[in-house]
């Protein structure tokens, strides 16, 4: 595939990914990465490296996409400034862990923790009512400390914006739901900038990456899909507005599932499809 064919191709990829972010109001991680694992071979990504540039370039799209949202919800007064220092420090935390960790993990366990999150995700879509409610009072302390380590954790191993944990997580704890989307959005920022920056030391020198990487990061990808997401995801967002919640929750619910489905045949195909 050439350059221009590349940029052509995930300038519409972002299009769509976009697109079903904002209809779904969710991060696109979860979007890009089953996208990235498919077309990634096809430029020349091998594949003992192929989630690391999955996750990535995914991440790093993650920045701006979260500033604008964490600007929007600041703007608007749901991004609880006292609420989120705590909170980014337990995010932040997190991410390096999952950091850490990254040259000891496979292309292989990558998928599965991907799919893991997926799974969860639909799960709680499909099965948990959204009057759950843990406590009455939102997260401090401890708790706070180990809820949001957890989610920096889980979203640097899996290129997620760790909306689709966070906004659950502080509803269960009754934190009202414009908020928790706010700090959800802002959550994104440190996820996005901290694991960028571990995905290009880790793979700064690594053999086989495709052409116009930054470490692990693929700059070709990162600019054509930049201003697809955005045009996709207002379009998405418009359409979102008119639609019943019940009925793009289950939507959501069936497209996570699919997405797993297809992952979960990548794993059991070896990758060769």
């Amino acid at each position: 595939m050439d350059i221009v064919t590349e940029i052509i191709v995930f300038l519409s990829l972002g299009l769509g990914a976009g697109f079903l972010s904002g209809l779904f109001g969710i991060g696109g991680g979860f979007i890009r990465i089953p996208i990235f694992v498919y077309i990634f071979p096809l430029i020349g990504v091998a594949h003992p490296i192929l989630m690391h540039v999955a996750v990535g370039t995914s991440v790093a799209l993650l920045i701006p996409t979260a500033i604008a949202a964490s600007i929007k919800q600041h703007r608007q007064g749901n991004l609880d400034l006292s609420f989120y220092s705590t909170w980014a420090i337990g995010i932040f935390v997190g991410v390096l862990i999952g950091l850490f960790l990254v040259p000891y993990i496979s292309t292989r366990l990558f998928q599965i923790l991907f799919v893991v999150l997926v799974l969860i995700v639909a799960a709680y879509l499909g099965l948990v009512k959204d009057s759950l409610v843990i406590s009455k009072n939102a997260p401090k302390g401890v708790i706070k400390a180990l809820i949001s380590m957890v989610i920096g954790l889980a979203s640097a191993l899996t290129g997620t914006g760790g909306g689709a944990l966070t906004t659950p997580a502080l509803k269960a704890f009754s934190v009202p739901l414009k908020k928790a989307i706010g700090t959800a959005s802002a959550t994104g920022l440190v996820i996005g900038l901290v694991s960028t920056i571990g995905f290009v030391i880790h793979g700064w020198n690594v053999p086989d990456r495709p052409h116009y990487s930054f470490g692990y990061v693929n700059l070709v990808v990162f600019f054509a899909m930049l201003p697809s997401i955005f045009w996709g995801a207002s379009l998405g967002a418009k359409i979102n507005n008119q639609l019943d919640d019940r009925i793009v929750k289950r939507a959501f619910a069936l497209l996570m599932l699919t997405v797993a489905a297809n992952v979960i045949y990548k794993l059991i195909s070896g990758g060769s499809h």
